[in-house]
């Protein structure tokens, strides 16, 4: 038997305010479809009282968006009780082998052939692929890219320096999304940061954490902190949030960990926008993992001097992707996804911003699938253009 700390058990009041922001319970419409009833079901898990498949299957169906943590009254812990209870649960093949392959991806070999096989694609005149998975998930992949690791073990200087940032690129830009880390570099630069890029950076394995494999994630987390140690350095600066979200609060870290936003924020820098018409799509894990306040997005994007900037009525919510959760759950990810793009829609923007790389996958393959015309981009590749 497996227990948790009754403090964190015992905070739930019951009050069902999780209800009203769980992107799951719309389209499932059970007590466990949304944190609640899951919590319940955690408990009756752990403590052994039931020992039902159909308990886990409910408990897979959560998407760890944490928004239930963001309006929680009673600061119940989510993450931890449900993490520890999918510790006891067998993997399914396609969860384990797609936690096996971000591991692989960050091996000698995986990054080498990521880099080859980048190369061998760039002059496809497609910046994404249609993908099967054998769970029935149908999804527009990024392609690798050539430059793929390219900023691994540089340091790239500010002119005017006042301090140093360690840059976590994260799985998603080391290997689909380079463009987007040679942007945020270029954009802490100009702020007056020197920006060192570790060598051999690993997951962050926030994905293990949140499905229950901390067995890997401990692994991951030691070698991380290990390499991170090399360096000498003020802050840490993510452009995804769910990798910042665990470096802040599972890695033990002295030193603060950022979102570039923050940091841009904070800068006296202006940008020249093109008269574009832009939205923001809020990501989950910049408020309910790493507490970033959205008025850091929105007060940033107003200072893209003649742009027009429109907010949607659903900014905030989830977009459907939550990683291993879109193609487990293929379904209930394109529901949540739909929701998102008909908000999106609604703006009439030209362009969608948003802070997350999983969440720019995500949408771009929304509204490639619902041929909606949107230019999906990370709000670092955007800002970065109008400098």
């Amino acid at each position: 038997m497996v227990e948790i700390p009754l403090e964190l058990t015992q905070k739930c009041v019951k009050c069902a305010l999780c209800k009203s922001v769980c992107p799951t319970y719309p389209y499932i419409q059970k007590e466990a479809g949304y944190a609640r009833g899951r919590l319940v079901l955690a408990e009756m898990l752990l403590s052994g009282e039931l020992k039902d498949g159909e308990a886990y299957k409910h408990l897979d169906q959560c998407a760890m968006c944490r928004r239930c943590e963001w309006v929680c009254p009673n600061g119940v812990e989510y993450k931890e009780i449900v993490a520890t209870v999918r510790n006891t649960q067998r993997k399914s093949f396609v969860k384990s082998a797609g936690l096996k392959s971000l591991e692989l991806l960050q091996s000698e070999v995986g990054r080498k052939v990521i880099k080859l096989t980048g190369k061998l694609m760039e002059k496809l005149p497609f910046e994404e692929v249609k993908v099967p998975f054998p769970t029935g998930a149908v999804k527009f992949m990024p392609k690798p890219n050539g430059k793929a690791f390219n900023l691994r073990g540089k340091t790239f200087k500010a002119e005017q320096e006042k301090g140093v940032l360690l840059f976590f690129t994260g799985c998603m830009i080391d290997a689909f999304y380079s463009k987007t880390g040679e942007n945020v570099i270029k954009l802490m630069n100009r702020a007056g940061w020197t920006v060192v890029v570790p060598e051999d950076i690993k997951c962050c394995g926030a994905p293990h954490y949140y499905s229950g494999d901390k067995e890997a994630f401990e692994r991951l987390k030691e070698h991380n902190l290990k390499e991170m140690e090399k360096y000498q350095f003020d802050a840490v600066v993510v452009a995804c949030p769910t990798c910042g979200g665990a470096l802040q609060e599972d890695y033990g870290l002295k030193k603060k960990v950022y979102d570039f936003a923050e940091l841009l924020f904070e800068s006296n820098l202006t940008f020249k926008g093109r008269g574009t018409k832009t939205t923001f799509h809020v990501p989950c894990h910049s408020y309910s993992a790493m507490k970033v306040s959205d008025k850091v997005f929105y007060g940033l994007l107003k200072r893209v001097e003649g742009d027009q900037l429109i907010k949607g009525e659903k900014d905030k919510s989830c977009c459907g992707f939550a990683g291993l959760f879109s193609i487990t759950n293929p379904k209930l990810s394109k529901s949540i996804q739909q929701e998102k793009i008909e908000d999106l829609k609604k703006t009439g923007a030209e362009v969608v911003l948003t802070s997350c790389p999983g969440c720019v996958l995500n949408l771009k393959d929304g509204t490639k699938a619902n041929k909606t015309n949107q230019k999906v981009m990370h709000l670092a590749d955007y800002l970065a253009d109008c400098l």
